[in-house]
């Protein structure tokens, strides 16, 4: 997998986790136990840290970046869905982030929170605890149900046991 170092920083994964050969990982990366990173991944922290907790999926062709001085916190157990873009978000721990989905400068969400797929949330903005967070700017729309808290745990728990598979069975075909 293509790791980087810049400024005398370089990421840093747990061996328990899996990053794929595709994914590109820049500078200050932390990823924790138990983590998917799947191809087309970038996280490019150059211009600050970036830290992924435990059991966290990053999800194929996002992209996590940092304004110079900030930072991105990504708790445990949090689903990033495809072609998201985190930018100086804090995102606390068993959130679900929708495919495509964008968060700005210092947006945060708080625990469990759910940011629908496709939805922009704007600079700074906090997504509280337990609320679903939808469209273009985001707004809150509703509490999370008890079924999507109930998708939420399989969708952990699936992508817990895909980086069990991976590190077991993962080869490239030539």
């Amino acid at each position: 997998m293509p790791l980087y170092e810049v400024d005398g920083k370089r990421p840093v994964i747990s061996p328990e986790s899996f990053v794929h050969p595709d994914a590109v990982l820049i500078g200050d990366v932390t990823v924790g136990r138990g983590c998917f990173i799947a191809p087309g991944v970038v996280i490019r922290a150059d211009e600050g840290p970036v830290f992924i907790g435990n059991g966290t999926s990053i999800q194929d062709n996002t992209v996590i970046h940092i304004n110079p001085g900030a930072s991105v916190f990504i708790g445990d157990e949090v689903l990033v869905g495809h072609s998201t873009v985190l930018h100086d978000t804090r995102i606390h721990e068993h959130c679900v982030i929708g495919m495509g989905a964008i968060l700005l400068f210092g947006s945060v969400c708080e625990e469990g929170a759910f940011i629908a797929a496709g939805a922009v949330v704007p600079n700074g903005m906090t997504i509280p605890a337990g609320k679903l967070a939808a469209g273009n700017p985001a707004r809150i729309v509703k509490d999370v149900t008890e079924v999507q808290k109930q998708y939420a745990r399989f969708g952990i728990e699936a992508y817990i046991q895909l980086v069990r598979r991976y590190k077991e069975t993962f080869r490239e075909v030539t």
